[in-house]
C-alpha cells in the first residue's frame, strides 16, 4: 500500500512484472517515505519507469544503497554490507560481431558480486531496451526441472576479460524477498559445472530460452527524460548504449543459491 502522503501511484507496464511510477520528480530532494516507496515498488515489480524527469541525482541511487544495507545484513544473518556507488558505471556491451543479436544479461554477473541496482536515463531518444523477469521465468519450468537447476552451478565470464569470471548458482535467492530467481544469461553463462560438455549446452539453451521467453518480454522505447530502474537480481536486459544515456550502478553481493536463506527477510507493507 502506497502512502496517500506521497502523492506516487504506479502503473503496470506488462502485465507480470514493471511499473511506471508517477508523481515522482527525481530532481527534487526526495522525502525518506517517498525514496522508501521507489524501493519498495522496485523490489517488488523488478523495473520501474518515470518519465519526464531532468536529472538523475546521484542522491537516488545513493538513498537506494542506503535502504537495501541493512535488509541484506538482516536476510544473510551478518553485518549490514557497504554498497558503494558506481557513478556513469559503462553498461555491459556486447563483443565485436555481437552487435546485431540480442544482448540478454544481467550486469556483472561475471562478478563475485555483481550488481545490485541500475539506474539509466536518456537525454534525447536512444533506440530500445527490453527486459524479462527471472522470478517468473523460473516459475515456467517444469517443476523436475527447476529441482534439478536448483542444485547446480554455472561459470559467467565476460568475453571482453578474460580474468573476469565467477561461479553462481543456477537458481538463487532474492536476499530481500528469498524469492527463487533463474540467475543465467545468454551473454555471460558458458558451462554448467560438473556436468559433460553436451549437457551442460542441452541444460543452458532450455534455461536461455525460459531466460528470454516473449511472454516474459517488456519492451521500451527510449524517450528524451525517460528513467529506468532496474532489480539486476530479478531481471535481464538487453545492452543499451550511447551519448544520450546516462547510467549509475549500485553494487551488489554475492549471490546465493535458493535453499541459503533458511530465514528470508520479507519487508513489510
Amino acid at each position: 500500500m502506497i502512502p496517500r502522503t506521497t502523492g506516487i501511484s504506479l502503473r503496470p507496464l506488462h502485465p507480470r512484472f514493471g511499473a511506471e511510477v508517477l508523481g515522482l520528480d527525481l530532481a527534487a530532494s526526495l522525502p525518506a517515505p517517498a525514496l522508501e516507496v521507489l524501493h519498495d515498488a522496485l523490489i517488488e515489480h523488478g523495473v520501474l519507469l518515470l518519465r519526464g524527469q531532468r536529472t538523475l541525482p546521484d542522491a537516488i541511487a545513493r538513498g537506494l544503497a542506503a535502504l537495501e544495507a541493512p535488509l541484506l545484513g538482516q536476510a544473510l544473518h551478518h553485518s549490514a554490507p557497504a554498497l558503494p556507488l558506481s557513478v556513469g558505471a559503462p553498461a555491459d556491451l556486447p563483443p565485436p560481431g555481437r552487435a546485431s543479436l540480442p544482448f540478454w544479461h544481467a550486469d556483472q554477473s561475471y562478478a563475485a558480486q555483481p550488481a545490485l541496482a541500475c539506474l539509466m536515463r536518456a537525454s534525447a531518444a536512444a533506440g530500445q531496451i527490453a527486459f524479462t523477469d527471472q522470478r517468473r521465468a523460473l516459475a515456467a519450468l517444469p517443476p523436475a526441472l527447476r529441482d534439478r537447476l536448483g542444485q547446480l552451478r554455472a561459470v559467467h565470464a565476460n568475453p571482453l576479460d578474460p580474468g573476469a569470471r565467477a561461479e553462481h548458482p543456477l537458481v538463487r535467492s532474492h536476499p530481500v524477498t528469498g524469492e527463487p530467481v533463474l540467475y543465467a544469461n545468454p551473454a555471460f553463462t558458458t558451462r554448467i559445472l560438473n556436468l559433460p560438455g553436451a549437457e551442460s549446452r542441452r541444460l543452458l539453451d532450455l534455461v536461455f530460452a525460459a531466460a528470454t521467453a516473449e511472454a516474459l518480454t517488456w519492451r521500451h522505447d527510449w524517450q528524451a527524460g525517460d528513467v529506468l530502474i532496474w532489480d539486476n537480481r530479478s531481471a535481464l536486459h538487453t545492452a543499451s548504449a550511447g551519448p544520450a544515456l546516462e547510467a549509475l550502478r549500485i553494487e551488489g553481493d554475492q549471490p546465493a543459491g535458493a535453499a541459503a536463506l533458511e530465514m528470508p527477510w520479507v519487508m513489510a507493507g
